[in-house]
């Protein structure tokens, strides 16, 4: 079987801080990269039959050099969209350096988390 293709969907980050936003959509496309390269038997650079990928932050809260933040996220088909999932979501925290890294660290590891859950459903399901 070839690797199910991973499109990385669009990231919306219009619920986190303004001077945030750009490095909280960064965030999430690389992690989603990120772990598709690391996964066994899933592709983000070989488009065909697969799945998108779409996150959003549902709440990025900046104190200081701690940060907390909410992600939400859908499983579609691809390239016809279809919906798998809209029960994607996780949530984290990163202290201890400076707020743009922490943004990037928590979103990140939300993210690898999520996507830890998602890729069983897309083997799962995969045509």
């Amino acid at each position: 079987m070839a690797d199910i293709y991973v499109d990385i969907g669009p990231m919306d980050s219009s619920k986190a801080p303004k001077e945030y936003a750009a490095k909280a959509k960064d965030a999430m496309c690389e992690a989603v990269e990120t772990a598709v390269k690391k996964a066994s038997g899933f592709t983000s650079s070989k488009k065909g039959e697969g799945y998108t990928i779409r996150l959003k932050v549902a709440e990025l809260a900046v104190d200081g050099k701690e940060v907390s933040c909410k992600l939400s996220g859908e499983l579609l088909r691809f390239p016809k969209p279809e919906m798998v999932s809209t029960s994607l979501s996780g949530s984290g925290k990163a202290a201890g350096m400076k707020p743009e890294a922490a943004v990037e660290d928590c979103i990140g590891a939300v993210v690898e988390d999520m996507m830890k859950k998602v890729f069983p459903v897309m083997k799962k399901q995969a045509r």
